[in-house]
């Protein structure tokens, strides 16, 4: 049954439309149904607000700038993807025809559907749908301190109707670093409170995400800081990171914590700072910290019982390659935690042997001879040389 400009329609819809409803539509349903049948669907909404009658499908082609054909193909699409039921009833005078509206899924509950993620993939293209779920992910709660306690559910087999449909589930690209024990950074306060003029979302990947925390709790930056040093480093005609470049601005930022109860918990930089007596790290000793946290992945507790340990067995130098061969050491060994670190330097004094500083030089021959009164005649030692010869015995030269 074909519509006619002259048939009349009715809405029914009274869920209304929130900022989810709408978030969804946009960026989710309106690359699939298309943008005729996205204004067909808003005009319907805000047609259904004040209607009090039925009206003439004319008034719907106007307000949507539609012919009938599209008007057609837009229900269809409309009805295709579950936004839409029609009803229609014949009468002598015309048709008439009752649309009832539905919401559109929940982002969340779109993004868990494989029919639909399908579709979308196919549509707009894997990157482009990596980049939507970067923005619908942007604001996901931290689970990082939480156990998870959920039951378990036994499903039925007719649940698993669609299991056949091939779909490769895309993870949020920045959602890796929240259970990440080494890493002390607020990223849910930096994702909410920096812009994608700022930091754009095609940029917040898992590596440029990770550098930044590692950075932050390496020199102790705060968020608000870490976004100044950010947005330095991103090139917006090229949409490039430059991730060497933060490094160093990191590395002459300073620090934002403050001393607490606990001198392990200190950002390695201040640490070793404190342990130098405040003389100022190097930047020779601040790659070898950035090393130990970026490369071995060890915390900052761990990294701080590690560097006194070294300073006090180096006489208070740190050697790249013998902080290399400590660190493998305690990597191989599984040091994770500060009561690790603590047990691993315990273990370590105790395997280095103890050097012997009280050296006895021995006499030569003759000078004992001499000083026995049986040294042959010709052969005796001048006082000079007995003298020094005595002193190197006692350890005073």
């Amino acid at each position: 049954m074909e519509r006619m400009p002259t048939s009349t329609y009715r809405i029914d819809f009274s869920n209304g439309i929130s900022e989810e409803t709408l978030l969804s539509l946009m960026m989710l349903y309106q690359p699939l149904i298309g943008k005729d049948a996205t204004v067909l669907y808003l005009t319907l909404i805000a047609e259904g607000k004040t209607q009090k009658g039925f009206e003439k499908h004319q008034r719907l082609l106007v307000l949507a700038d539609l012919d009938i054909n599209a008007l057609d193909k837009a229900c269809t699409k409309l009805e295709e993807y579950m936004l839409m039921r029609t009803y229609v009833k014949t009468t002598e005078l015309c048709d008439q025809y009752i649309y009832v509206l539905n919401s559109p899924i929940h982002t969340k509950d779109f993004l868990k559907s494989n029919v639909f993620m399908n579709r979308y993939e196919r549509t707009v293209g894997k990157d482009e749908t990596s980049t939507t779920m970067t923005h619908l992910n942007a604001n996901n709660a931290s689970l990082r301190g939480y156990k998870e306690i959920t039951k378990a559910v036994k499903f039925l087999p007719e649940d698993l109707l669609d299991r056949h449909i091939e779909f490769d589930a895309l993870q949020p690209r920045y959602q890796f670093a929240m259970d990440d024990q080494t890493i002390n950074f607020d990223y849910e306060k930096f994702i909410a409170t920096t812009s994608t003029l700022v930091f754009p979302a095609e940029l917040r990947t898992q590596e440029n995400l990770s550098l930044i925390g590692k950075l932050a709790t390496i020199y102790g930056l705060s968020v608000d800081k870490m976004r100044i040093l950010v947005n330095r480093c991103i090139n917006l005609q090229t949409m490039t990171f430059d991730g060497a470049k933060l490094k160093i601005y990191a590395s002459r930022a300073e620090s934002d914590v403050k001393p607490g109860s606990d001198p392990y918990s200190l950002p390695p930089v201040s640490f070793l700072q404190a342990k130098q007596g405040g003389a100022k790290v190097t930047q020779l000793e601040k790659s070898i910290l950035e090393h130990l946290a970026i490369d071995m992945h060890f915390s900052n507790e761990v990294i701080n019982v590690m560097i006194e340990h070294i300073l006090k067995i180096s006489q208070n130098r740190l050697n790249r390659n013998f902080v290399d061969m400590v660190a493998a050491e305690w990597a191989r060994d599984g040091v994770t935690t500060k009561q690790q670190a603590l047990q691993q330097r315990k273990k370590t004094i105790r395997q280095t042997p103890q050097v012997n500083h009280s050296v006895k030089i021995g006499m030569p021959e003759y000078i004992r001879q001499q000083e026995e009164g049986t040294l042959p005649e010709g052969t005796v030692a001048s006082a000079e040389l007995l003298e020094r010869l005595q002193k190197l015995q006692k350890g005073e030269e």
